[in-house]
């Protein structure tokens, strides 16, 4: 991930063990509960070492597997546990302080029904998975006399040190704390302080400060009630690169949750009875989806001002929510005059406001922008390019200057028009008010542009208020923002859903696009009719949480290596796992205990099974079956075309053994049988191709960023596609992270790497299709396309070019365009900039809607002085003879084009600056 410097704290470090004391040389081993977790036996090894040799752990010596209890917790709501869940963490020399990142050091630490006290923080290495009993969830609780950030800890600050601005030093990089989980939990506050010693913050129950493949779920954060003094909060997060969160309570306290993030997906959260439910100090973009937040003073406060004048949000977007008996819903800055332009850009859909006076104010906290008291259909903040059929009327906001010309609206063939090539002329400058003292839309002054120099919004660390995200930072009146004119007037009627197709068999357009109009908006606005396929009886998108199988004897579940597969990273388990799937039968689950298993043949996947692993086993494609670029082969076919049934996958890696250019890493299709809404799903499930052990694409091989790295080098060859959802099939899939490695994650220093993976995400589903935070990330070609495919929902995505872009570029990295996967061929690009990763394509496709999207480019060939000029490529977004598409919450970076449509720029991202990057609340292609 871009490396970004830390954002801030300000919270009291207070001092923990750095590593965990040797663990005794017996431990007790006790018995949990029912649940299926406790009981499995465990078979977990590592397969690889630090060097990448295959050399399995010895599972009585490193535990994967890890239970409190067998470490000395007691459990009984009286003792201090600390020390013994402290050695359940470290035990095996994990990676702690000084240690950037580890794959080879995995554990899933277990935690029985009972309450644990703790004195101190419970500090998670890295790839640590914290897993309480889901039959009874345990709880954590702070002792009286607590010292620490948080209850649990994924990331410490070293005491003592700091940045020369001030701000503190993490034992890992924020945007690079990958692979976390928390889940089945109650984090009780109750008895501790209101506010820590220094006067000023509150304690939290979670310090979350993480990045890709992270989640959170099923935890319930238990605080004192609301008062005049008390300052503690559920979760404190002050920077990264996320991230999931699902199926949270928040109960009391002065902040639910206190968070600054680059994006983030959170799903079905509740806030009960908190002062401020959510206070974002800064993100990039944030989707909230069912959010539900009762008794509340502000329910979201997005109005937070560096230096009194820059909104520090970029975007917001919540749908499928209520916010009821409050106060104030929604809090912003944002108005005619604020800066940057797009700075808290907000977007609110089915949203109910009953028993809340005030939906959403100004940053006074007084000034009513929009009334509650009912649900809201629509709200739009912002940015915005609709057609002129969207909306009539008075209520219609200022026109945006048009700085080019729209597409012809009659594209007569859509497979031969060119891609607009040539750099749009810049109109009239975006121009800060004269009391904005930062630009957020630029880079720092300092010539320096190393990724570590570029601050997590764009302006200078030492610009940066140090209690722009502290918990203490709610202020009791408000600060005081510029005049917002009201202009909550719903226009009349509703927004078009004609789903009949732009595009015949030929690539003929064969009705006419609509040529969306910008508009700068902060109103009510036409109600979007989804897809109906998408959507629940109640109207609301569906969703599904992660099965956990807590319900499940233990008996139901079948170990792959007690049924004859190795996992040790050497042994060909093709073989064996397609039996252990053959024999499958409906009742079971199929158990990957930890290890390395690798496949050199097509995995055929029955219509109907359940697949889980112990924290990540890696399942790793290898072998001359996948190594024809021209004659790619699915390695895990799910089902086959036109089968209905339930599959679910969750905790499984996905990875690639040396070059495989002719493999398709999952090819899913499975549809979901009639009247089973969302039957077949992943969730926390992950495809990682090169950076870390036993991949055979390291630093040794693809070390990116040298002379001699400029050129395509076959041995570095990552995957032919990573996943292809087809014609026939559905799916849901939720917290799956699709990454390129960019950077080593196993051996010393973080080192750049420079893999060729042709294509992210492929899309050809007739629907329905839901994605739930989801990242796709540094793929040659493309990262998400979606083709020929229709009713997909998209909340949140995430893309970032591949670095090493353009040398070589899509073009000369060893995938060459083809046809039978609607690749793009970019045979009219003038320039390299134009030759580079596409963050989402749409061709012929409709009813598309994406709830948050952050398409990144950072870099030409790791150089970073693109963003001085915010032009380190040319087009992010490849819209073609598709109709019905909605981009809500859109943020491009460093992309001249926001966003093309049959071959033409539709929309400038120079025209939408915010603080980081550039960015719509909404774009829709009728």
């Amino acid at each position: 991930m871009l490396r970004l410097i830390a954002l801030l704290s300000a919270l009291l470090l207070a001092p923990w063990p750095a590593q965990g004391a040797p663990r005794p040389e017996s431990i007790e081993v006790r018995q949990a509960s029912s649940y299926w977790l406790a009981q499995i036996q465990r078979q977990g090894t590592v397969a690889y070492t630090d060097d990448g040799d295959s050399r399995p752990s010895d599972p009585t010596t490193y535990k994967v597997y890890r239970n409190v209890k067998d470490y000395g917790a007691v459990g009984d709501g009286n003792a201090d546990d600390f020390d013994a869940i402290n050695r359940t963490m470290f035990d095996g020399g994990r990676c702690g302080m000084g240690c950037n990142s580890s794959t080879i050091q995995p554990a899933l630490v277990y935690f029985p029904p009972g309450t644990y006290r703790i004195s101190k923080p419970i500090v998670m290495p890295y790839y640590t998975q914290m897993v309480g009993d889901a039959t009874s969830p345990p709880t954590i609780k702070g002792l009286s006399t607590f010292e620490g950030i948080a209850l649990i800890d994924s990331n410490p600050y070293y005491p003592g040190i700091s940045n020369p601005d001030g701000t503190g030093i993490n034992w890992y990089r924020n945007q690079n704390n990958f692979f976390r989980q928390v889940r089945n939990f109650k984090i009780d506050l109750t008895d501790m302080l209101e506010v820590n010693p220094d006067g000023v913050s509150g304690p939290a129950g979670l310090h979350w400060q993480v990045a890709q493949a992270t989640s959170l779920q099923n935890i319930v954060f238990q605080m004192k009630p609301k008062s005049g003094t008390n300052k503690q909060q559920g979760i404190y997060m002050e920077n990264g690169s996320g991230g999931f969160m699902s199926d949270l309570v928040f109960n009391g306290g002065a902040i639910g949750m206190a968070v600054g993030n680059q994006q983030f997906t959170t799903r079905n959260l509740a806030f009960n009875g908190c002062q401020t439910a959510i206070l974002i100090g800064w993100d990039w973009l944030w989707t909230f989806k069912s959010l539900k937040i009762d008794d509340a003073d502000i329910g979201i406060d997005m109005g937070n001002l560096l230096n009194g004048n820059n909104q520090s949000v970029g975007s917001v977007i919540m749908f499928d929510g209520a916010i009821t008996n409050s106060a104030v819903g929604i809090k912003t800055s944002h108005n005619a005059t604020s800066f940057p332009p797009t700075g808290g850009t907000l977007t609110v859909q089915n949203v109910d406001f009953s028993g809340t006076q005030n939906a959403i104010v100004g940053a006074n906290g007084v000034d009513q922008i929009l009334a509650g008291g009912a649900k809201v259909d629509l709200f739009v903040q912002g940015d915005a390019y609709v057609p002129p059929s969207d909306a009539s009327g008075p209520a219609r906001a200022q026109q945006l200057p048009k700085r080019l010309a729209q597409a012809d609206p009659a594209v007569s063939d859509c497979d031969d028009t060119p891609m607009s090539t040539i750099r749009p002329i810049p109109g009239s400058a975006t121009v800060a008010p004269a009391d904005a003292t930062i630009s957020l839309g630029s880079p720092p002054e300092s010539s320096d542009t190393s990724p570590s120099s570029i601050s997590p919004d764009g302006v200078s660390p030492s610009s940066i208020s140090s209690d722009a995200v502290s918990p203490s930072s709610v202020p009791p009146n408000g600060v005081s923002p510029s005049s917002i004119s009201l202009n909550s007037t719903s226009p009349s009627g509703t927004a078009s859903n004609d789903t009949s197709p732009l595009a015949a068999s030929n690539g003929t357009c064969t009705r006419q696009s609509v040529a969306a109009q910008p508009t700068k908006l902060q109103q009510q606005w036409n109600k979007v009719q989804m897809s109906q396929p998408l959507l629940n009886s109640d109207g609301s998108v569906f969703e599904r949480s992660k099965p956990q199988y807590e319900n499940e004897p233990v008996s139901a579940f079948v170990s792959v290596k007690s049924s004859g597969a190795k996992g040790d990273g050497t042994t060909d388990d093709s073989d064996a796992i397609q039996q252990i799937f053959n024999s499958a039968t409906a009742d079971q689950i199929i158990y990957f205990d930890h290890g390395a298993y690798l496949i050199t043949k097509t995995i055929q996947v029955p219509k109907n099974i359940r697949i889980t692993g112990e924290i990540w086993p890696l399942i790793m494609v290898s072998g001359p079956t996948f190594s024809d670029v021209n004659n790619p082969q699915p390695a895990f076919r799910v089902g086959n075309p036109g089968d209905s049934g339930a599959v679910e996958i969750t905790d499984i890696m996905f990875e690639t053994r040396g070059p495989t250019p002719g493999a398709i890493m999952m090819e899913w299709n499975v549809a979901d049988p009639d009247g089973q809404q969302g039957a077949s799903g992943m969730w926390d499930t992950h495809f990682r191709v090169g950076g870390s052990a036993g991949t055979q694409l390291q630093v040794d091989q693809c070390r990116g960023s040298t002379p001699d790295s400029k050129n395509f080098n076959s041995e570095c060859y990552g995957s032919f596609l990573m996943i292809h959802i087809t014609q026939q099939a559905t799916a849901y899939l939720e917290n799956t992270w699709f990454w390129v490695a960019d950077h080593e994650l196993d051996k010393d220093g973080e080192d750049k790497l420079n893999i060729f993976n042709g294509r992210g995400v492929l899309i050809e589903s007739q629907g329905p299709v839901w994605l739930y935070g989801t990242s796709s990330e540094h793929h040659v070609l493309y990262n998400y396309q979606i083709s020929n495919a229709k009713d997909v929902f998209m909340g949140f995505v995430q893309t970032e070019t591949a670095y090493m872009q353009s040398k070589p570029n899509s073009l000369t990295s060893g995938f060459q365009p083809n046809s039978a996967y609607s690749d793009p061929d970019f045979s009219d690009c003038r320039g390299d900039d134009c030759k580079k990763t596409w963050g989402l394509r749409i061709l012929d496709s409709s009813n598309v809607y994406l709830m948050g999207g952050g398409l990144y480019s950072f870099f030409e060939d790791y150089e970073q002085t693109c963003l001085e000029t915010e032009d380190c490529q040319l087009n992010m977004i490849d819209i073609q003879c598709s109709n019905e598409v909605y981009l809500f919450g859109l943020t491009t970076k460093a992309s001249v084009n926001m966003v093309n449509v049959n071959g033409q720029p539709a929309a400038i991202g120079s025209d939408h600056r915010n603080g980081f990057g550039q960015t719509l609340a909404l774009f829709h292609q009728a």
